[in-house]
């Protein structure tokens, strides 16, 4: 099976710009995670569904579970959130 950060990076374009859920500042869609909500939580997006981008400043910021907990689906837990950024944040530094 392929590595889903890898994944994550086919649906990028060079030149897109995109706008972060938390802070809204645009930035160019490689800069920037692109997540989902699924039943599991929040995960990388797969290709399948509604996505969301967050930008690694807001990825390390202790305010960013509040943006996130709004969002439609979302887990209720801040703390679950924190945990599934934490998790896909490291996996992406592992890739750069």
């Amino acid at each position: 099976m392929a590595d889903p950060m890898i994944n994550a990076r086919i649906f990028s374009s060079k030149n897109a710009v995109r706008m972060c859920v938390c802070c809204r500042k645009r930035l160019l869609q490689w800069e920037l995670f692109r997540l989902k909500i699924s039943d599991k939580g929040i995960g990388l997006f797969d290709g399948n569904g509604r996505s969301f981008y967050l930008c690694k400043e807001c990825a390390s910021n202790e305010k960013m579970p509040l943006s996130l907990y709004k969002l439609k689906g979302a887990p209720k837990d801040k703390n679950i959130i924190k945990e599934q950024i934490e998790e896909i944040r490291i996996q992406w530094q592992k890739l750069d």
